[in-house]
């Protein structure tokens, strides 16, 4: 008997049977239907597939086959709430795609609002096997270690609602693929728009052979020799690579029997070894009825050590090819055979003491240039990789040079293919509880050009489940996959701390570290060592990999550790898995995709988004990630370039904030929330009078000492104070760094405010004053900002009154750094050839101890600033030209008004007698000054504070053309008020790009942008996003903005020289609006 349900819709049942049924709107034929009936058609297609699917499935064995279809009641409320969730999701471009059992992506994307679409997939089991095998057909596919692939159905099936949505976007566009293959989505196939998880020709080093021969190429890249990162490896199938591996080989067993010699006489057992030679019976018995002689052996051994140490010298350039050899095949022949008898068959030795100083000395100079040395053991095994296998698939572990020949040559798709590779084993690692691991690593690249790398902060460990031991080269020692290891049980002589599922987290191993006294060695040696290889190992592939907007991919490289915690990097797998098998990768490996999204959407959004536990390592310069034959970038690239301003904050409040360049010299500094505006007008001077003393010595470093250490670095060492900051910076050489902040950390802290250099310094800054009198733009804007904020401490100048410089005391300037110069209020900023994790250690070393606390809790505030419409005038007709500058109140830093006044500004732009162009200038302002000899010089500025600005038009003319001048001028300001166009928009914006852009052309320059913006705006806000800001600027727009702060505003003026023709101040108010009929 079948029973059959139906679904209630709108209070009416429709029976779905057979040719009736209404037909679902994906096959586009719904003709005149509304969106309702639509969905209603969607529920109905939806109940007769699950009816059709349960019907038919395959019973179990053994088990009465039950034919009741349950299909669930969907209530109108379900299906108004799909539909809004729907439409809301295509329209916010949030339809995702997953292939695989990735319950943690579904989720996350869920819950971020996104709607799934479900992959179509005919015959399930088909494409399980597919995906075990597609990876050995795929070249570019790469290596996976995932058990994602076939337990596509191991997820529960998500429930109705979720279903339901899937089926009403079926047709929709797909804006974020998440797939388990790289195969699966063709990128050349997606519109720019969709993501994808994949990136094509990844496999130039996620395969075996891709790896091994891209890393030799790192020399173009970088200086940095891969072997002291990267286990030597040969394409055993390869011809020239198969010589070159015996000769390596060979040379590797002259270096083990050296060692071998003297570690025998300093009684060390070799590493993994239940006793100091193998037991192998049938070379034991052949040891004793062949005689070795020992000095033959170790003499030859010395002569091929001493030829390669010549060859890396260049001293074998005059040899002649016709030298003969220094063993021929024969004698290679007999001298591994007598290795093989002495290091693994254990073969009597006589007199052997004689021959160990040559041999330690030989092995001193052999370390200075080969960097795998101890990790070579003495045993030379190698490890045979197959080609396109993953999971530990086909790899063995071979100690005899014949055996390994022989596998090659007993195979011809080995040489036919060239994917088998031979690599070099760390015979001695580091060993946790005398059990051998691996480390897998996550990092996610979103970007190839530039080139632009994410690491994950956790990581886990794979162990073996036997002891370590050379006993053996079975796969349950020595190979450390999860998918081998999982098969096997874990011996009973293995270490009880070892964990029955053979994983630990990185916080486990840290702790073991820290109870063996190597806690440092995590942060300073195997961090940094990984993320290196991982970065020069993707710098070697860039040209090779097909790079892509909107497509990133997460990796997992897979390292061993030396005896001193070096990482060694052995593979990277594209599609690392994900499969909860253990409690560490069930609770990493949901951290890792839900941050990988933190990364790829939510940082899309928002550039200060949370990453988690992602870090970004490298983001290369956009110069340097110019492919070869491409000439140049577009301007969007080389925003997009820009590298990331990256942000810590000390325990005490300070903090640090850099930008790596890739610059070979580097600028930091100190910037200060401290100016004029913090200082009464008894104090006022006190900021820059401090800025005088900190050159003139510190309680370290008196004045001709901090000279000299400045001098011998060949650093600038300078500062500037303003209104609001106040900056001490160093532009040196990057090596110098840790020395440039020890000393601006001195200045800062320790300045020695002697009273003889303040009686020094004291005249020196009168001296100033005084010069400053005949800097006539510099009096003009200090007479603007009087009168324009006239009552408040924004009226003080800088460099405040000659009064107060001759009267400031030792005392006052104590005051004003114990209420200014608190943690909290300062920025350490760093631009050029810097690393964050340096900068940040250097302050916790030397700025750690600024105070945060105040005296009194007496919290330095900046006082309401007031603006005021009137004028100051300083008429001197002996001068020959005016200086004039009018100004109304402007936005503040943080508002969003002051982007469309910064394209105002652009717009009225800037003029000088020396500029060319003449009337073809693209400023109208400048068109009519040339035209009509209006001034010698204008310039339109807006400066603008934490709560408020000024912004202005300053020229220069003769004193016949003042008032035509400012005619024009406040004519400009009206303009942009009402009748502004698109042209002029359009062009006040490029020039507002260009200078932005143009104003970071150093490590200075970009040193003092991040420091202002952290103080200003509590992150530095890239050029891109500027850029955005920028073109969202409408005509409209500037209308609007530039009414609310000019029209009709009461302005600020200031003139000072021959001014009898300046109008008088109500004909220019009057000016400040246009009559409307």
């Amino acid at each position: 008997m079948e029973a059959k349900q139906s679904v209630q819709l709108d209070k009416e049942q429709h029976q779905c049977t057979g040719r009736h049924c209404t037909q679902c709107p994906d096959s586009g034929e719904t003709g005149g239907l509304s969106k309702n009936q639509q969905v209603r058609a969607v529920v109905q297609q939806y109940n007769q597939d699950e009816a059709k699917s349960l019907q038919t499935a395959t019973p179990p064995k053994g088990k009465v086959r039950h034919s009741f279809v349950s299909i669930p009641v969907l209530h109108p409320k379900r299906l108004k709430t799909a539909k809004a969730l729907v439409e809301k999701a295509v329209k916010m471009h949030k339809v995702f795609s997953v292939e695989g059992p990735y319950p943690v992506i579904r989720e996350a994307l869920r819950a971020r609002g996104w709607i799934e679409q479900r992959m179509h997939r005919p015959n399930r089991h088909t494409h399980r096997h597919y995906s075990n095998d597609s990876r050995t057909s795929s070249v570019d596919a790469g290596d996976s270690d995932g058990d994602n692939d076939g337990n596509v159905d191991k997820e529960q099936n998500p429930d109705e609602l979720h279903d339901l949505m899937s089926r009403l976007v079926r047709k929709e566009m797909v804006y974020f693929y998440w797939t388990n293959r790289g195969d699966a989505i063709s990128t050349k196939s997606l519109q720019k728009e969709q993501i994808t998880n994949h990136f094509a020709k990844a496999g130039s080093f996620t395969t075996k052979v891709g790896l091994c021969m891209n890393l030799r190429n790192l020399h173009w890249f970088d200086s940095t020799n891969p072997d002291t990162f990267f286990p030597r490896c040969y394409r055993i199938g390869a011809q020239d690579e198969k010589h070159a591996f015996i000769e390596d080989y060979r040379r590797t067993a002259c270096a083990s029997l050296l060692k071998y010699i003297v570690e025998r006489d300093q009684g060390i057992q070799g590493e993994g070894m239940s006793h100091n030679i193998c037991s192998l019976q049938d070379q034991q018995k052949q040891s004793k009825s062949t005689r070795v002689v020992l000095s033959q052996m170790i003499e030859k051994a010395l002569k091929v050590c001493q030829e390669f140490l010549e060859s890396l010298e260049h001293s074998d350039i005059d040899i002649s090819l016709e030298a003969p050899q220094t063993l021929t095949t024969e004698e290679w022949a007999k001298f591994i055979d007598n290795y093989y008898l002495v290091v693994h068959g254990g073969a009597e030795l006589e007199n052997s003491e004689h021959f160990v100083k040559c041999c330690e000395t030989m092995l001193q100079r052999l370390e200075q240039v080969s960097p795998q040395l101890d990790i070579d053991g003495i045993h030379n095994i190698w490890i045979i990789k197959p080609g396109a296998k993953s999971r530990g698939r086909g790899i063995k572990c071979a100690r005899r040079l014949d055996q390994i020949l022989r596998l090659v040559n007993s195979d011809p798709t080995i040489i036919k293919d060239s994917k088998w590779v031979v690599q070099k084993y760390l015979e001695r690692p580091f060993l946790v509880h005398g059990t051998k691991f691996d480390v897998r690593q996550w990092f996610l690249v979103t970007d190839w050009n530039p080139l632009t790398v994410w690491f994950y902060k956790k990581c886990y460990l794979r162990f073996s489940t036997q002891p370590y031991s050379l006993d053996t080269l079975d796969s349950s020692v020595h190979l450390c996959n999860n998918s081998i290891q999982k098969h096997l049980g874990p011996s009973q002589q293995r270490h009880q701390g070892i964990p029955a599922h053979n994983m630990w987290s990185d916080d486990q191993f840290r702790t073991f570290l820290s109870n063996r006294g190597c806690k440092v060695q995590w942060e300073t040696v195997v961090v940094p060592g990984m993320k290196k290889a991982v970065i020069h190992a993707l710098q070697t592939t860039q040209d090779l990999i097909e790079s892509r907007k909107n497509t990133f991919e997460l990796y997992g490289a897979d390292f061993m550790l030396g005896r001193d915690l070096r990482p060694w990097l052995i593979e990277i797998n594209c599609s690392p898995t994900m499969a909860p098998s253990t409690p560490v990768t069930a609770r990493l490996c949901s951290a890792v995709q839900k941050d990988t999204l933190r990364v790829i959407l939510d940082r899309r959004i928002n550039r200060t988004a949370n990453t988690g536990d992602f870090e970004l390592i490298y983001k290369q310069p956009i110069l340097l990630s110019l492919r070869r034959g491409q000439a140049s970038v577009s301007y969007a690239q080389s925003l997009a370039a820009a590298p990331e301003t990256r942000l810590t904050a000390l325990d005490n409040g300070l903090r640090v904030a850099s930008e790596e360049t890739g610059h070979a010299t580097c600028t930091v500094g100190l910037w200060i929330s401290a100016g004029s505006r913090y200082e009464s007008e008894k104090n006022n001077g006190a900021g820059f009078f401090l800025e005088h003393m900190a050159f003139k010595g510190t309680k370290k470093y008196p004045q001709t000492a901090l000279e000299q250490q400045v001098e011998s670095m060949g650093a600038h060492l300078s500062a500037y104070t303003s209104r609001e900051h106040t900056a001490y910076y160093m532009k040196a050489l990057a090596k110098d760094l840790p020395k440039a902040v020890e000393l601006l950390s001195e200045v800062v802290q320790g300045c020695s405010l002697n009273e003889a250099e303040i009686e020094q310094q004291r005249s020196v800054v009168l001296r100033e004053l005084e010069e400053l009198d005949s800097n006539l733009q510099e009096v003009c804007l200090n007479m603007l900002y009087a009168t324009a904020f006239q009552g408040t401490p924004m009226g003080h100048s800088v460099f405040g009154p000659s009064s107060n410089a001759r009267n400031l005391t030792r005392q006052d300037l104590v005051n004003y750094i114990n209420s200014h110069y608190k943690a909290p209020r300062m920025v350490l900023a760093a631009a050029g050839g810097v690393k964050h994790e340096e900068l940040v250690g250097l302050a916790r070393s030397h700025l750690s101890g600024v105070s945060f606390e105040y005296e009194g809790d007496a919290v330095p505030v900046l006082s309401p600033c007031r603006f005021t419409g009137s004028q100051i005038l300083m008429r001197d007709d002996d001068l020959p030209l005016a200086h004039v500058a009018i100004a109304v109140e402007g936005a503040s830093a943080a508002s969003p008004d002051v982007v469309p006044l910064m394209v105002a500004n652009s717009i009225i732009g800037s003029y000088d007698l020396t500029y060319g162009g003449g009337k073809h200038l693209s400023s109208h302002l400048a068109h009519l000054a040339v035209e009509n000899n209006l001034c010698h010089s204008f310039q339109a500025f807006h400066s603008f504070y934490s709560d408020t600005g000024l912004m202005g038009i300053y020229f220069v003319t003769d004193k016949h053309h003042i008032e035509d001048m400012m005619h024009w001028s406040q004519d400009a300001w009206m303009k942009l008020c009402t009748i502004v166009t698109e042209s002029d928009v359009a062009r006040g914006k490029n020039a507002l790009k260009a200078s932005l852009v143009g104003q970071l052309n150093g490590t200075t320059p970009i040193c003092d942008d991040i420091g202002r913006h952290i103080l200003n705006y509590g992150r530095r806000i890239p050029l891109e996003e500027w850029d955005a800001r920028i073109d969202a600027v409408t005509p409209r727009m500037v209308r609007d903005v530039c009414t609310k702060y000019i029209y009709d505003k009461c302005p600020a003026v200031a003139a000072l020289g021959p001014i009898e023709q300046l109008p008088e101040y109500n004909r220019m108010r009057s000016a400040m609006y246009w009559l409307s009929f």
